[in-house]
């Protein structure tokens, strides 16, 4: 018997040093950083503030600030990949720069262990190693913009 492909495809990105990826499905698509972000008064470091995209209104949240992945410059690569979360909402997360779409086989898929990442595990679903032997880290974009995520930072 074959072994079931667990083949999808993802969005790579930077943060820091390191390779991210959300799963495809989640993305809504990806946008350059805005010039105009409406700011929101007693929210957290991370939470940017909010832009309308086609009508809707995005939240944006710098990731690079929550968890910390290093120095935090917004230039000509920063990029905001807006997601749909599994409760409908639409978030845009900030990112160092966006790189490109892989098919990964997430039947190879490696726990994270808390040393391994800058990002506490508990965002993370896993990682695979990549045909050069880098690491790439897959994000669990649910968790990092659950609705308590965003209440208790």
């Amino acid at each position: 018997m074959a072994a079931i492909n667990q083949t999808s495809e993802y969005m790579t990105f930077k943060l820091g040093h390191m390779q991210y990826a959300i799963e495809l499905p989640k993305i809504r698509e990806i946008l350059t950083y805005p010039d105009i972000i409406t700011t929101l008064p007693n929210t957290s470091k991370w939470v940017k503030g909010l832009i309308n995209l086609r009508g809707e209104v995005v939240p944006i949240l710098d990731v690079r600030i929550k968890f910390n992945t290093g120095a935090i410059e917004y230039n000509e690569h920063t990029a905001v990949i807006a997601v749909i979360t599994d409760d409908k909402r639409m978030i845009g997360i900030v990112v160092d720069k966006v790189d490109d779409v892989q098919k990964l086989d997430l039947s190879h898929l490696a726990p994270v262990s808390d040393m391994g990442s800058a990002i506490p595990s508990k965002y993370l679903k896993g990682y695979v190693r990549l045909e050069n032997n880098q690491m790439l880290v897959i994000m669990d974009v649910e968790s990092v913009v659950s609705k308590e995520e965003l209440q208790d930072s």
